[in-house]
């Protein structure tokens, strides 16, 4: 059992280095395309595979209800991830590489954005989709971790979390997303810079 405490501690104190050793500047021009899509009415489309899929999930519902405030205009956001009919038909049909990019082809509109969530940045089928995106000169963002693969220098816009472990990048691409989010509910309405939202204030209320 001590092992285990201890395994704990050295997570959390290696995660709390981590979270210290993101660039924090990195997230004020996703926060400002996020800014510009509630105000257009543009599409988030957002992508990724395994744990960052479920993350690309989640981002859709804090990107909308989370940032939503009464009066105000939610931001629309889908996951390229959740139509499984659609993914499963395009991965057998043409090939898993294009699952995101080809659903981009059919619905990416030119005020939309696009974020693109990947631990290693080297997932082909997210590359794929930001080359997509790009070339339709729409906003790419990506969040990535280990050495940023080749989605680090692709992406328009990109929040690098600099570690080999896939947990801790995943824990802090969520974390990501919550501040980005709970900043945006507030901003409009604060004449102050707003603070961390109470736990009563979570999206999975």
């Amino acid at each position: 059992m001590s092992d285990f405490h201890e395994f704990i501690e050295a997570y959390y104190e290696r995660f709390t280095l981590v979270l210290k050793s993101i660039d924090r500047s990195a997230l004020d021009p996703i926060r400002a395309v996020l800014v510009g899509l509630r105000s257009t009415g543009g599409v988030l489309w957002v992508a990724g595979n395994g744990g960052s899929a479920a993350i690309s999930d989640h981002a859709v519902c804090d990107t909308t209800k989370g940032a939503f405030r009464d009066g105000g205009r939610a931001i629309r956001a889908i996951a390229l991830t959740s139509n499984a009919a659609m993914l499963t038909a395009v991965a057998n049909d043409l090939s898993y590489e294009e699952v995101f990019s080809k659903q981009l082809e059919f619905y990416l509109n030119e005020q939309d954005a696009v974020l693109l969530v990947s631990s290693s940045g080297d997932s082909p089928n997210v590359v794929r989709a930001c080359e997509y995106a790009r070339g339709r000169g729409v906003p790419t963002m990506a969040f990535v971790g280990f050495d940023g693969g080749r989605l680090k220098d692709l992406a328009d816009h990109v929040v690098h979390v600099p570690i080999h472990n896939y947990g801790m990048v995943e824990d802090a691409h969520q974390s990501l997303m919550h501040v980005l989010t709970q900043y945006l509910a507030q901003a409009d309405t604060a004449s102050e810079p707003p603070a961390p939202q109470s736990s009563a204030m979570s999206s999975d209320a």
